[in-house]
């Protein structure tokens, strides 16, 4: 038989006689299910011996080893004479196979027993990983398998035991069966649900091809589309019954690897149900973190992506669904008085529709945030050679280490092992100097231009050959770094310009790559969104690799590396801004990659001459380009002096937009109202250019705090608990709030963000923190003093004007204070 069909998820298991089979669930052409099994695979691992010499009388030891416990015979099924590299040198190996990934860790602990093993590498990778990047195999691209069916009881059309798997062409999944799920449950007023006691009490579910559905368990009278079950048992039986009717390649939640999916299992538990969604459902352990995995069906918990890559560049309070689909979508979750389920459930059933709606449009959200993107997920797919459930939870380390991981292949170039725990704590204790802050002149300012490196981190990389393998002490053919401090010495680094290292060579790809996209997507008359996304996937992989390098858990693991583009960073923006100085601009700031001057009497044609002259100079793919020109700008003093604040600045541009970086309207631990008075100043002073504007409106709002006409919900503060509640030496009002959701039921630790308002009484601001719900008044001489005026005194300060003394020095200054 042949067919052709789409990989979307990969598992492994054992059969009985101890071989590991490669699982690959996808979708044929004709959108069948399919499992496709392949026996064929071995797992390895690579042994370097101590002595050339040695190497041929150890092979044959090796290929003796036998390890027989509780019935299960371990053994070697090959060994092979392997010429490789690791970290950029010639190596020669052992390449040791056995049945399985359980055989080869046993088989693993005897080889570092014999003497002449120096090292033993890639025994920590998984099956499934190692055998898509051996096999080439991308998943989500369309293969062909030639093979057999058999019968096995899984949720698909048919299985496939297969004798040959091959690349058809590029065409890709780019529309799955996506189902998305949303879950409410019970909880009284005013405390937090509780797994053991309240239950689930509704079940949304929506698609992507027409299918929508509401299971719930108390019925009334709707139009919406809803099933009504016996109870909360029944709910969960035939919630596992529409998923394996409907059969999605993906199930899609939101935070549900965090709170639905360990919900309905404790909720099961409950009621005595063995749950078997798709072909096996659990709950594993990747650090701290739970992670809801189903054979068969890939189960997307989406806002582990936003949150972990895309907050970069989304830059919001906070990720919760509401705020996500607004900034995404520009749409809205329906507003419910969600603490009152519980008493419209056991008292109020005719109102029981509005929460069913609410839960809808929940799982609506969801899938429609799926879909957005979704492009992004399929083009890291595309690039790591990952699985979309692993890249859907990735974080920037973890895509940078896939990618290596692939394309180390290419190169014949052999993984390091994970660092052990002891290496991971040395490392943690090493840290080292980060990127140059020219110190900003506080001020408003007009006619500014901002000038960066494009991809400066990455570029160097290259142009410097920056790996951990090209680290040399040969100083006469090398790169050498500026002098860097490092634990109270001066030390220099050289990185070998003899030969191309394999980092290097595949950062430089991603970089070419990434420009030819961009070349492409300008020539596009309408926005072309898989080339958005595939330039995206470059960038993020590219941009990462420096704080790869000084992750502490990196196999790639290099403090030399990443300290030395530090300092070549720091090197490269000076020159730039001396540069920039002696051409005659006046550069007001420098921060890491980019500086920001003001034209004066210079023109913009000075700027792109500018450009040219420090292009000509650069090495490799090295470049500065223009982010943009901007109408006017403001740079804030340092908190008590005089001097500029690093990294707080904002800036109107010539399309009119704002860009802020580093106020408080971007932070969470600030009241609502100080955002929105810290954002509308900003307003008036950038886009009308009017401090007095500015002035009139702060005394208005003033005036409706000091007379309480504000809601209470803009006084709303958000703080996020860092440690656990008893963790704390000095306990701020935001722990004194939580340690009172504790108290009430709500299940709240590090991570939790606590909401709290500050209300009229006598005795520290503590005392006076109360939740939301509990709080009938706010004090308004508190917001004024601790809120409203320091968000907005260091605007009014860089023009002379004392907010909270409302003088000025110069009273003249606010009539033209533009530099």
């Amino acid at each position: 038989m042949i067919v052709d069909f789409f990989p979307i998820d990969i598992s492994s298991e054992t059969n009985a006689s101890g071989k590991e089979a490669i699982l690959l669930f996808g979708r044929t052409k004709d959108g069948e299910k399919i499992c496709v099994f392949d026996l064929s695979y071995e797992p390895y691992f690579y042994v370097f011996p101590k002595m050339r010499e040695a190497i041929t009388s150890l092979k044959t030891r090796i290929e003796a080893i036998k390890i027989e416990q509780d019935n299960n015979l371990s053994f070697v099924t090959n060994v092979e004479l392997a010429k490789m590299s690791y970290m950029d040198h010639e190596v020669e190996v052992l390449k040791v196979f056995a049945q399985s990934k359980r055989s080869l860790d046993e088989i693993k602990d005897a080889v570092k027993e014999l003497r002449d093993v120096e090292d033993i590498k890639e025994d920590d990778l998984l099956t499934p990983r190692k055998y898509l990047i051996d096999r080439e195999i991308t998943p989500l691209l369309l293969y062909r398998v030639t093979g057999e069916t058999f019968e096995r009881n899984f949720n698909v059309d048919y299985c496939i035991k297969a004798d040959k798997i091959e690349l058809v062409d590029s065409e890709f999944l780019n529309i799955p069966r996506v189902l998305s799920f949303d879950i409410e449950v019970y909880c009284e007023a005013k405390s937090y649900p509780v797994m053991e006691r309240d239950p689930i009490l509704m079940i949304a579910l929506y698609s992507n091809y027409g299918f929508k559905k509401i299971l719930t368990w108390k019925r009334f009278s709707s139009e919406l589309p809803i099933e009504f079950v016996e109870d909360e048992h029944d709910l969960l039986r035939r919630f596992e019954e529409v998923l394996n009717e409907e059969n999605p390649d993906y199930l899609v939640g939101y935070f549900s690897d965090g709170f639905d999916m360990p919900y309905i299992i404790a909720r099961a538990k409950k009621n005595h149900l063995r749950l078997i969604l798709g072909d096996g459902f659990r709950i594993a352990r990747r650090g701290d973190l739970s992670v809801a995995k189903i054979k068969g069906i890939v189960h997307l918990d989406i806002f582990k992506f936003i949150k972990n890559i895309m907050a970069g560049s989304l830059k919001l309070e906070n990720y919760t669904l509401k705020n996500v689909a607004a900034e995404l979508l520009n749409e809205k979750k329906i507003e419910v008085p969600l603490e009152d389920i519980g008493i419209v459930w056991n008292e109020r059933e005719d109102e029981l529709e509005k929460f069913c709606e609410y839960n809808l449009q929940d799982a609506k959200l969801t899938l429609l945030l799926c879909e957005k993107i979704l492009p992004n997920l399929n083009e890291l797919v595309r690039l790591t050679g990952q699985p979309i459930f692993d890249i859907c939870r990735s974080s920037y380390s973890q895509l940078v280490e896939q990618y290596f991981m692939k394309r180390a292949k290419e190169f014949k170039e052999i993984t390091p092992n994970k660092p052990k725990p002891n290496e991971i704590s040395y490392r943690r204790m090493h840290t080292f100097e980060g990127a140059f802050v020219y110190e900003p002149h506080p001020g408003l300012y007009e006619n500014l231009v901002v000038l960066d490196y494009r991809s400066l981190y990455p570029s160097l990389i290259v142009a410097k050959n920056i790996a951990p393998s090209m680290l040399t002490q040969d100083k006469n053919e090398s790169y050498a770094t500026p002098v860097i401090e490092e634990d109270g010495r001066e030390v220099r680094y050289f990185f070998s310009s003899y030969k191309e290292g394999f980092i290097p060579q595949i950062v430089k790809d991603l970089i070419l790559r990434r420009n030819r996209i961009k070349e492409l997507i300008k020539k596009e008359e309408k926005k072309n969104i898989i080339l958005e996304a595939r330039s995206y996937s470059l960038k993020i992989i590219a941009n990462a690799t420096w704080g790869y390098y000084g992750f502490f858990g990196a196999r790639w693991y290099s403090r030399e590396c990443a300290a030395s583009i530090t300092a070549f960073g720091r090197e490269y923006i000076q020159k730039m801004i001396q540069k920039a100085q002696e051409s005659g601009f006046l550069v007001i700031y420098g921060d890491t990659d980019g500086i920001v001057i003001v034209l004066r009497e210079k023109t913009k044609d000075d700027v792109f001459f500018f450009l040219e002259e420090v292009n000509n100079n650069l090495p490799s793919l090295m470049e500065v380009e223009l982010e943009d020109f901007y109408q006017r700008g403001i740079f804030v003093m340092k908190k008590g002096e005089e001097k500029g604040a690093k990294k707080k600045y904002a800036l109107l541009s010539e399309k009119g937009d704002i860009k802020v970086v580093g106020f408080e309207a971007i932070r969470r631990d600030w009241s609502y109202l100080a955002k929105e008075v810290q954002k509308q100043v900003l307003e008036f002073v950038l886009r009308e250019g009017s401090l007095e504007r500015a002035l009139e409106y702060t005394q208005q709002v003033i005036k409706e705090v000091s007379e309480e006409k504000i809601p209470k919900e803009k006084m709303i503060i958000r703080t996020q608990l860092k440690k656990k509640i008893g963790s704390y030496d000095l306990v701020g009002p935001h722990v004194v709030v939580a340690k009172r959701m504790k108290e009430i039921g709500n299940d709240v630790g590090p991570g939790s963000i606590i909401q709290y308002i500050v209300t009229k009484g006598k005795g520290l601001i503590r005392d006076k923190a109360k939740i939301p719900e509990e709080a009938n008044d706010y004090d308004p001489d508190y917001y004024i003093k601790n809120q409203i005026l320091p968000a907005i005194e260091k605007i009014f300060s860089v023009a002379g004007y004392d907010i909270r003394e409302q003088g000025s020095k110069d009273q003249s200054t606010l009539q033209r204070f533009w530099k």
